[in-house]
């Protein structure tokens, strides 16, 4: 199973990133890739990714949902579509500069799609990962760079969680 991890800080206490974080469309706001969400609920929603594959274009529906959380702490949430699941944890710890954001992604691609998935993942993890914390940074503001404790990590989750969840295309935010 591909694996990602990512850790960056953001300028903004942990209640304020955490009601971002929970606003399913704001949040997708943030997630390169996703062309459209509805909401279902305030824990479930229905998201069209787009990322391409070469030339390409792939489109996946996926139905995102929050499995458990401990606000303002920690989060998990699951991400479905046909031949891809994607777990995602979330916490946030208070530092003395803001709130330090730490994802961990777990896919498991299925059936054909499987080598593409895992291919795509491997190739663009870290990319979809880095768009997504600079999203966050420039929303919320970033803190000086010799004060982050840790930057952008490349890992497996976040090629897929951006493929899916726009955590996968530069332009789709």
């Amino acid at each position: 199973m591909p694996q990602r991890e990512t850790r960056f800080t953001v300028n903004a206490q942990p209640p304020e990133l955490w009601k971002f974080i929970r606003d399913m469309e704001s949040l997708c706001t943030c997630i390169p890739g996703v062309e459209k969400i509805v909401l279902l609920d305030e824990r479930t929603a229905d998201l069209t990714v787009k990322e391409k594959v070469g030339v390409i274009p792939m489109v996946l529906t996926l139905r995102a949902s929050i499995d458990s959380e401990d606000p303002p702490r920690r989060l998990h949430a699951t991400a479905r579509a046909e031949h891809l699941t994607m777990a995602i944890d979330v916490s946030l710890e208070k530092t003395a500069d803001g709130t330090e954001m730490r994802a961990l992604f777990d896919v498991t691609g299925t059936g054909q799609l499987k080598p593409i998935v895992d291919r795509l993942f491997d190739k663009r993890a870290t990319e979809r990962t880095a768009q997504f914390a600079d999203c966050l940074q420039k929303r919320f503001g970033a803190v000086s760079a010799a004060k982050a404790p840790a930057q952008v990590r490349a890992g497996w989750f976040v090629r897929i969680w951006w493929r899916l969840r726009g955590w996968f295309t530069p332009s789709g935010h």
